[in-house]
């Protein structure tokens, strides 16, 4: 009322300079461009009118719903013109309010409440989970420890066999090559011997030839039959020649791949760099002994040392404290990441159906979509991430038909 009182006759609209006559106010015509003048017709479409509700919460409702046949007002007066009857209905209101207001509450305190057991039980979790994380750092760093000390004893341990059995080795060595030796040099000889003798064959055939003229005595059918039992002898004893190459060959293989066998040790251990060079000395110096001599073929690309891990067995309590260290060490990254209220709640599992399907979701693990009528089950996806807010991405789930792979974003609500 103190905003609708006559100035000499005119009156100002509230949000304009526009004066028009007092008694144009309320006239069921607008005159102000806000609607002002008009606060208690429908003239005005941007007009607004005041609801009292005494006992209850005050508002404001378009001045269009005035006297219209509704009751707007708990207190009735948008109706004024009686058109129809509004009961006083604000107290009534007002207690159905409070009832909601008190309900919404007891929702909120509840979920609070809640909300504060999980962050108490994640803080208290990842707390565990930074001592576990700290003692799989201290055992895996002890294991690789450990086995680092284990690998050298035992490299100690077969040089000290290699030591031990270095002087026995070595003359043994000698000896067997010395007989390979010996008996490759006694079939050179054996050969040349026989080569000799075919040419001796040969002077008599060529002897015969010459007389041939002057003498009927020997018929050449013997010596015919004399060329071809030498021409036998001589394949006999090249094949028999060519086979003790091939067996002397093989064994020495056997040397070489002896020497490289106890070689690998000391390839790979640092801690014997003089006893390695002088293994590789000794190596080399032996092969190529035998490649000089055409007993082994020579091969550049050929290599005395043998692949160390593939006689060292994969140490697996090392490879399972690396697992857990690294799974541990994935969860604390997505709790940094705003996540960590949920860490509560990891193992936990939501069901819920929608439609013709049954949804299962755990926390910061997987989601499925299994089907009501066959029970099948469609891998949704993985957790792959939190916005910080309130939903969970999950990624990598089953390939869609023909299209991309499935994924979940799970939105949540209080």
């Amino acid at each position: 009322k103190s905003l609708y009182k006559s100035e000499n006759g005119v009156w100002k609209c509230l949000n304009t300079s526009k004066y028009i006559p007092f008694s144009r106010l309320n006239d069921d015509w607008c005159d102000c461009e806000d609607g002002s003048d008009e606060p208690g017709t429908s003239a005005c479409p941007n007009g607004v009118f005041s609801c009292k509700n005494l006992g209850h919460i005050s508002k404001f409702i378009p001045t269009s719903y005035l006297n219209d046949g509704i009751c707007d007002c708990c207190d009735g007066s948008d109706e004024y013109e009686g058109i129809i009857e509004c009961k006083n209905t604000c107290e009534e209101e007002n207690k159905k309010y409070k009832q909601e207001i008190l309900k919404k509450k007891y929702i909120y305190d509840k979920g609070s409440k809640i909300r504060q057991e999980w962050m108490e039980k994640a803080n208290k979790m990842m707390l565990d989970l930074k001592k576990e994380v700290k003692k799989l750092e201290i055992e895996l760093n002890n294991a690789i420890r450990e086995d680092q000390i284990l690998k050298k004893q035992e490299a100690k341990e077969k040089l000290k066999k290699i030591k031990f059995k270095n002087d026995t080795f070595i003359v043994l060595f000698n000896n067997k090559f010395d007989k390979l030796f010996e008996k490759y040099n006694d079939l050179f000889m054996s050969f040349i011997q026989f080569e000799k003798e075919s040419l001796f064959v040969i002077e008599d055939v060529l002897n015969y030839l010459k007389t041939y003229k002057d003498s009927s005595e020997l018929s050449l059918d013997d010596v015919i039959t004399s060329i071809e039992d030498k021409s036998r002898d001589l394949t006999t004893k090249r094949d028999t020649y060519d086979n003790y190459v091939t067996n002397l060959n093989d064994e020495s293989k056997k040397f070489i791949k002896l020497i490289e066998e106890e070689y690998y040790l000391l390839k790979k251990k640092s801690i014997f760099d003089s006893i390695e060079e002088w293994f590789t000395h000794i190596f080399n110096k032996v092969k190529q002994y035998l490649v000089t001599r055409k007993i082994l073929l020579s091969n550049d690309n050929s290599d005395p040392q043998l692949n160390y891990e593939t006689f060292d067995e994969s140490n697996e309590k090392i490879l399972l404290l690396k697992e857990k260290l690294e799974e541990k060490q994935a969860i604390m990254k997505k709790n940094a990441e705003g996540f960590n209220i949920y860490y509560a709640v990891k193992d936990e599992t939501l069901k819920f159906k929608f439609k013709e399907y049954q949804y299962e979701l755990t926390f910061l693990k997987n989601a499925y979509q299994i089907s009501l009528n066959d029970n099948y089950r469609i891998f949704l996806g993985s957790f792959s991430h939190f916005d910080g807010v309130n939903k969970l991405y999950y990624h990598n789930g089953d390939q869609c038909w023909n299209g991309p792979s499935r994924s979940v974003v799970v939105e949540l609500h209080c």
